[in-house]
């Protein structure tokens, strides 16, 4: 079975100078890692464990730093949602057990293919349809696991979407304090 083109997703502030930034303590960091793309504010990344990673990353980089969320990635399928919703189905339900919650947050479109049309799916129909089989209790504000769907362009051609299923703790948000008028970093 080939791998996925990336396993993790570092988003950082926008600007050259913040990617430079970003990219030196990443593979400083992390000097197994492979870059595979970067775009407006995301680096796409290749490592041999993704969880790992992020806790290597969370521990290093404190204080001044550019980045805003590492994102650990479980598995990268098409955008299709007859793709995605049996992925995270099964990620989902061999990662969790009956008793414990999840939430789905869907970052990007997914589409449903429709004979020869292919249709762009609402957030909420798209997420209502990746949980139909998960056999998991739900819970919105405090769920054991996190169902994160992202929707990424890698090489700025091919969109993809990234799953994550993770304890919410392990997708990492880079907070700053805001002063008045400044908006609060987005947190997952």
């Amino acid at each position: 079975m080939p791998r996925d083109p990336f396993n993790l997703i570092i988003t950082h502030y926008p600007g050259y100078d913040n990617y430079i930034v970003a990219r030196q303590q990443v593979t400083q960091a992390l000097p197994e890692a492979t870059i595979v793309d970067t775009s407006q504010s995301i680096m796409l990344l290749r490592v041999p464990d993704p969880y790992q990673a992020m806790e290597v990353l969370r521990s290093e980089i404190r204080g001044d730093t550019p980045l805003l969320r590492i994102i650990p990635v479980d598995a990268v399928t098409d955008v299709y949602i007859d793709r995605v919703a049996p992925k995270t189905r099964e990620i989902t339900l061999s990662k969790s057990k009956p008793e414990e919650s999840f939430a789905i947050k869907l970052d990007g479109r997914l589409y449903a293919r429709e004979g020869n049309q292919i249709r762009r799916l609402g957030s909420r129909e798209a997420i209502d349809l990746i949980a139909e089989g998960i056999d998991r209790p739900v819970n919105l504000t405090s769920p054991h696991w996190l169902v994160y769907i992202k929707v990424i362009r890698l090489y700025r051609v091919t969109e993809l979407a990234s799953i994550t299923v993770a304890r919410p703790h392990q997708i990492h948000s880079y907070a700053r304090p805001t002063s008045p008028g400044e908006r609060e970093t987005e947190k997952v």
